[in-house]
């Protein structure tokens, strides 16, 4: 049913991308005032931030219930093994520090102690276990299980589609959302330069996080990866504990974005995909009514 899954991908990619530019419509046309979002996400919400969210989930699960495609069930049993969520724990925090040390050996990083990290990054955390389950059941669970199911060659083009969609879902947040002074928290970069970053970092991470999912059949070991990412990187970004010269935090950030952790992230992903073939990119037949 490789026809039907790329229709289903290609309606998926348009309600994504739709919904958010139509959150942005929805306050625009109540007079909300948008660009008041914040980086620690947790600033408050707007109607149209509840459409660009929730949006995405309304047309996975239609499409899934109402246009079967033959690509499986949406991995929602966490049955990955214990390694899977071992990775998912250490990988974030390891390339961080690679980064980071990258940065402060050449000069250009400065650290800074103060305290506080703990607890921040432990409050961010609790903050993207609410939200990442939603976000990797759209892009892996319904995005990545469509497209392995195009029957395109190979699994590395159907990852970097369902990146670039989820890079993509991300453009009205930074542009319409997010105020200038809270993404001057995250990235020095103009907008013109950090969204193609920010879109290669999504699709780099989209080969791991995607290749993960298609290796266990489960959405929940990114859902703690991606929640990891971000309880490092926010607190270390906004928390101030991180000075770059010039914009050097385009290469060495924790941010998913920069250079050096979208290389890292992107050779993970590779090579966790070349390691060995995997037997199906399907749970056996008697999982499939729990996913």
């Amino acid at each position: 049913m490789t026809g039907r899954a790329r229709l289903n991908f290609a309606l998926f990619t348009l309600a994504v991308i739709g919904t958010g530019w139509l959150g942005v419509a929805v306050d625009r046309a109540a007079g909300v005032q948008t660009a008041t979002g914040t980086a620690t996400s947790s600033g408050n919400g707007t109607t149209g931030m509840l459409v660009f969210l929730l949006g995405p989930l309304v047309a996975a699960l239609l499409l899934y219930l109402l246009s079967r495609d033959g690509g499986g069930p949406l991995g929602l049993a966490p049955r990955a093994g214990l390694r899977w969520y071992g990775l998912a724990a250490v990988f974030y925090p390891v390339v961080t520090a690679i980064a980071i040390g990258l940065g402060v050996a050449t000069g250009l990083v400065t650290v800074t102690g103060r305290p506080g990290l703990a607890a921040a990054v432990i409050s961010v955390f609790a903050v993207q276990l609410i939200k990442n389950p939603i976000e990797e059941f759209v892009f892996r669970g319904y995005g990545t299980r469509t497209a392995l199911a195009m029957g395109l060659r190979g699994r590395l083009v159907p990852h970097l589609l369902a990146g670039a969609v989820w890079g993509l879902w991300h453009v009205p947040l930074y542009l319409v959302w997010t105020s200038a002074a809270d993404m001057r928290l995250v990235t020095s970069l103009p907008m013109t330069l950090f969204l193609p970053l920010m879109l290669a970092g999504t699709m780099a991470a989209s080969v791991l996080y995607g290749e993960v999912r298609a290796r266990t059949g489960s959405i929940w070991p990114g859902v703690l990866m991606h929640s990891v990412c971000n309880a490092i990187a926010t607190p270390l970004m906004v928390g101030g504990y991180l000075t770059f010269e010039g914009h050097s935090d385009a290469v060495f950030s924790p941010v998913a974005a920069s250079i050096v952790l979208t290389t890292l992230t992107a050779a993970a992903g590779l090579a966790l995909m070349h390691s060995r073939k995997p037997a199906t990119v399907r749970p056996p037949a008697s999982l499939e009514k729990i996913g």
